[in-house]
């Protein structure tokens, strides 16, 4: 950094989500692991040094702001919720991976409050589209891919290209692309005061439990089976 960097970050207007001035507590540069992840998202972050600022609101609460720098100015950089549409840090947003490639960390522009709200809707809306599927391929998909219990959305947890085709299926009427629930492996989000990334459990509201699952799903599959037959659900799950 130059000689007037600190003065460039000093000269910056931190706030909370409440509006209230923050007081710097340190800078740094970011760490190019986490530049990386965030930089597919916010592409600034390849220009210039992307540089890491911890302030505390006057509650004492920590939050990591995210700039770049380039000469003697110093940027901002900010993105949005996709689900409350409030201004979010690079440093705020969750970070996913998928079974498929675990070592693979995305960030989705969801602020841990949001997430909590997808928590709770999403085995239902999973249960749903098996009870009431828009056509068979996503129905007998649905089947193959078994119960799913973690956090899953195709907006905020996009599939990488490499895994689409698994978590894809096209309506045979319409001819539309249908997306199936993709589950995250792991969530986690950075911790400003302990500089270090905290783990957020992935687990569905009213998902049974991992040593649970098995018996739950088979319950699920005779309430289907008892609905639209043992041949017919038979005969999607070996993909006929």
């Amino acid at each position: 950094m130059s000689a007037m960097a600190p003065e460039a970050i000093r000269s910056l207007q931190l706030k909370n989500a409440d509006d209230e001035d923050m007081t710097l507590v340190s800078h740094r540069t970011l760490e190019e692991d986490r530049r990386k992840v965030m930089a597919v998202s916010f592409p600034q972050l390849n220009e210039g040094t992307a540089v890491a600022i911890v302030a505390r609101s006057p509650n004492g609460e920590h939050k990591e702001f995210v700039a770049t720098l380039k000469g003697d100015s110093c940027e901002l950089v900010s993105g949005s919720c996709q689900i409350t549409f409030e201004d979010l840090s690079p440093a705020d947003c969750i970070e996913y991976c998928f079974a498929e490639a675990p070592t693979e960390w995305n960030l989705a522009q969801v602020c841990r409050e949001a997430l909590e709200t997808y928590r709770g809707m999403k085995f239902d809306a999973w249960k749903q589209m098996l009870q009431k599927p828009t056509c068979e391929a996503q129905f007998r998909r649905m089947l193959q891919l078994g119960c799913v219990t973690q956090l899953y959305d195709p907006q905020l947890f996009p599939t990488p290209k490499a895994f689409q085709s698994q978590y894809q299926v096209t309506d045979d009427r319409t001819g539309k692309l249908i997306q199936l629930p993709h589950p995250v492996k792991e969530l986690r989000v950075w911790d400003a005061s302990k500089l270090q990334y905290v783990v957020i459990d992935t687990k569905l509201t009213g998902a049974p439990a991992e040593a649970e699952k098995a018996a739950w799903w088979k319950d699920f599959m005779d309430q289907l089976r008892g609905e639209h037959g043992d041949e017919y659900i038979s005969g999607l799950m070996a993909g006929k």
